[in-house]
């Protein structure tokens, strides 16, 4: 039973251990990674703990630094929030594509990639880290945020038109209404906004 259950941890570890080199070559643009996930559908558990990574990322920092007794029910639901807030949107980016442009999509597929595209909200995590022990000028945190987002655009506009095929336009356009909508529906996210 002993060495079952190391077997188990070990299995565990490698796959958080893919997990995170699929996902450095995900946010690097890497074409074939992009392909492989658009024909995945089971990828998508897989993107929802990169959610939930990114997430608790954030959270993280704060809770070293917060003495409320309720921390982890502030915890517990930001991560709720946050996680029905990247199903929202990416079901909005679905529909846009779907219908707007009359392009077949699975959806399951997209969740893969805005999941994967979530994912680099974690470096918010970070910089508040950072900030706790060498305070960064308000100016610099804005900066670090356009860039933040603005590598989120880049990421799923090139992984949505070299995936699916997607005209430029079309995976940019859904790009931008999936990051609207993750902003305006995720608490998490609207603490650096």
């Amino acid at each position: 039973w002993h060495r079952a259950s190391c077997i188990r941890t070990s299995l565990d570890l490698n796959s958080l251990k893919d997990i995170w080199s699929q996902f450095q070559k995900f946010i690097r643009m890497n074409q074939d990674v992009f392909i492989r996930f658009s024909n995945d559908r089971y990828e998508s558990g897989n993107a929802l703990i990169v959610v939930l990574l990114s997430l608790l990322s954030i959270y993280l920092p704060f809770i070293f630094n917060s003495t409320s007794v309720n921390i982890s029910d502030i915890v517990f639901y930001g991560l709720v929030d946050g996680v029905f807030a990247w199903l929202f949107a990416t079901l909005a980016a679905w529909f846009l594509i779907t219908r707007a442009f009359n392009t077949i999509l699975e959806i399951t597929n997209l969740l893969v990639f805005t999941g994967y595209t979530h994912g680099i909200l974690g470096f918010f995590g970070l910089f508040i880290l950072i900030n706790n022990y060498i305070s960064i000028p308000q100016n610099v945190l804005q900066i670090l945020t356009l860039i933040i987002f603005g590598w989120m655009y880049f990421v799923l506009t090139k992984a949505l038109s070299a995936a699916f095929l997607l005209e430029k336009r079309i995976a940019s356009i859904s790009s931008v209404t999936y990051l609207v909508i993750l902003i305006f529906f995720s608490d998490p996210i609207r603490i650096f906004v």
